[in-house]
């Protein structure tokens, strides 16, 4: 009948002994030059991910401002929509208003942050009504979209009139 050996604290062995972590294997510390090298350098003929995910959704859009998307995101026309849905063929070439207030997007997310009109730095999925009404005037807070190819959006708006199909170009 075999027993095992105990260790008894009170004799001499502190709990010390047992709890010091193992010293970890030596690793040279990195310096500077360590950590350039291995940055990844940009190549400026890249296209940018903005790009890319207008070439996977197959729409090319040009925004000013600072909204980075690659939907077409579009609040059209002021006052004119009610807050309903409506069916609107933008002509290839065609320059968008987007209004501060009603927006919306099809497709992919929206990451809106501009300085002027934007209480904070939001994102939402497509089909929801994007509420930024905080500050700034229509004008100040407008970004203009460059349709690149025909294409036809769903347009959710707050206006007082009734809602209608529009074609713009």
């Amino acid at each position: 009948m075999g027993r095992h050996k105990r260790t008894d604290i009170s004799k001499g062995n502190t709990m010390e002994q047992y709890t010091t972590p193992l010293p970890l294997p030596h690793r040279p510390a990195r310096s500077d030059e360590n950590v350039d090298n291995m940055r990844v350098p940009v190549n400026p003929e890249e296209p940018s991910r903005a790009e890319l995910l207008a070439a996977i959704q197959g729409s090319k859009v040009a925004l000013e401002g600072k909204i980075e998307t690659v939907a077409v995101e579009v609040n059209l026309l002021r006052a004119d929509l009610r807050k309903v849905s409506n069916k609107v063929r933008v002509a290839e070439g065609s320059i968008v208003e987007l209004q501060i207030g009603v927006g919306f997007l099809r497709k992919q997310m929206l990451q809106a942050s501009s300085p002027v009109g934007w209480p904070e730095a939001r994102s939402c999925e497509a089909g929801q009504l994007v509420d930024a009404r905080a500050g700034g005037s229509p004008e100040d807070s407008s970004h203009r979209v460059e349709i690149q190819q025909d294409e036809t959006m769903e347009v959710v708006s707050t206006g007082l009139a009734g809602g209608r199909d529009v074609e713009l170009g």
